[in-house]
């Protein structure tokens, strides 16, 4: 069997292989034999996003896995970082969640939590890989009731994460759910913190998930926060695992200005062991250079947040996080979570009585990032003419930009990202690379 796990679990389109019936309910089988390997009986907490498809993926893998000797406590909608948290607090074998995070309505995923609710590690996905090759499909019992008290269990532990009662009262907050796992939780969260919320893309119909909205297209909250004259906004994705967030302005802030706003105060406070700030290699230099010059270190990892909290456990960091807002604090979690990020910082500035506008000084260098639609994957250094165009780029960016190519892990796509000083320059650097990999991959 070919390999089903990406950089962020099992991901496809729905009904389709990998996620068709017959490799999930493998899947199911597979896991409950793993987790059954100390004689126990297994339990794990199965929930998902709001995609059509979500329910029917859990009823293979729920069913599978309960003919396979295991329990299910099922929590239908949740999003991804509240089964990471609620495995933590809970005696659970393992995390379930059914979601294709920020993707569109028709793909869907399966992400495996471990019972501390970390990602499960390379080596675990791999093993149960080979598992499924040898396991049977299982039919069992449906899903259990929903348990109904883990959606308010979640969002006492995101208040219980601030130390201070109330700590946005006062602010107008507009929330963009992005029709995703967090629509029916965002807004009684915030308010709880004292803010006055204004919801958007809040009503999942299991089509409209991330549909022109969300953490991947912010304008729209972005012009609500200006038009309703809001204190700032919060954008999540499909699963609210990542967050941007949007100033009083309009203007958008990334994860490299959500990193460098909390590593700031995480400083200031004495939270932030020997100033280390994990970042991937998609981070623009702009962030590099602030944290550096504000005497942190800056430390580079590959591209997803299990390898952001493999590196921050790995230099003793306690803040890391990717451009595309998954940020993670491990004085509260261990994986990237929206609507956490987005109140802390939104603290912060409270905090401070000072606008969101403030806080974003991030000075970047221009950066572009181009996708490639490609019909296979190879070694870039196995493909002579983008081998030829790569050494081109870099003899004309020598001291002035970095060039950065890489495979999507959830998507067929090739990413080709370029920073420099000159925009202009970047883009046309950027369209030549990209046309090379179209000739030799597309």
């Amino acid at each position: 069997m070919k390999t089903l796990f990406g950089t962020d679990g099992i991901r496809g389109r729905a009904y389709e292989p990998p996620l068709d019936e017959d490799t999930v309910r493998r899947l199911g089988a597979a896991l409950a034999k793993d987790l059954s390997s100390d004689g126990a009986p297994p339990r794990i907490l199965l929930a998902g996003d709001t995609r059509k498809s979500t329910v029917d993926l859990a009823e293979w893998i729920g069913s599978s896995f309960q003919a396979g000797g295991g329990s299910v406590v099922w929590g239908a909608v949740l999003p991804t970082p509240a089964v990471s948290q609620l495995c933590r607090e809970n005696d659970f074998s393992a995390g379930v969640v059914i979601s294709a995070s920020h993707n569109p309505a028709a793909d869907n995923g399966i992400k495996i939590l471990g019972p501390n609710g970390e990602k499960i590690a390379d080596e675990i996905e791999r093993h149960l890989e080979q598992r499924i090759e040898d396991t049977e499909p299982l039919f069992g019992p449906d899903l259990p009731e929903v348990d109904q008290s883990l959606s308010h269990r979640y969002v006492d532990l995101l208040v219980a994460s601030h130390s201070a009662p109330a700590p946005l009262s006062g602010l107008h907050v507009v929330v963009d759910a992005a029709n995703g796992a967090a629509s029916g939780i965002a807004g009684e969260f915030l308010a709880r913190l004292g803010a006055r919320v204004t919801l958007t893309a809040a009503s999942p119909d299991g089509d409209n998930i991330n549909d022109g909205c969300g953490a991947t297209a912010p304008g729209h909250l972005g012009a609500k926060v200006v038009e309703v004259q809001a204190d700032a906004g919060v954008a999540l994705d499909g699963d609210a695992d990542r967050v941007v967030l949007v100033d009083e302005k309009g203007s958008v802030l990334d994860g490299d200005d959500i990193l460098l706003v909390w590593a700031r105060h995480l400083k200031t406070v004495n939270r932030l062991p020997a100033g280390r700030v994990v970042a991937t290699v998609m981070s623009n230099f702009g962030l590099e250079r602030a944290l550096t010059d504000e005497e942190m270190e800056p430390i580079r990892c590959d591209v997803g947040d299990r390898s952001v909290w493999l590196a921050m456990n790995e230099y003793g960091s306690v803040l890391g996080g990717e451009q595309s807002g998954h940020i993670i604090c491990s004085h509260y979690g261990v994986t990237g979570d929206g609507l956490l990020t987005g109140s802390h910082v939104l603290a912060i500035a409270a905090r401070r009585k000072q606008p969101l506008s403030s806080l974003s000084d991030l000075q970047r260098l221009p950066q572009i990032l181009v996708n490639v639609p490609i019909s296979r994957m190879r070694p870039f250094d196995e493909l002579p003419g983008v081998s030829r165009q790569l050494v081109e780029t870099n003899r004309r960016l020598e001291g002035r930009g970095r060039v950065l190519l890489r495979y999507s892990g959830t998507e067929p796509l090739a990413r080709v990202m370029i920073e420099g000083e000159n925009a202009a320059e970047i883009a046309t650097l950027a369209a030549v690379l990209a046309e090379a990999i179209r000739r030799e991959l597309g």
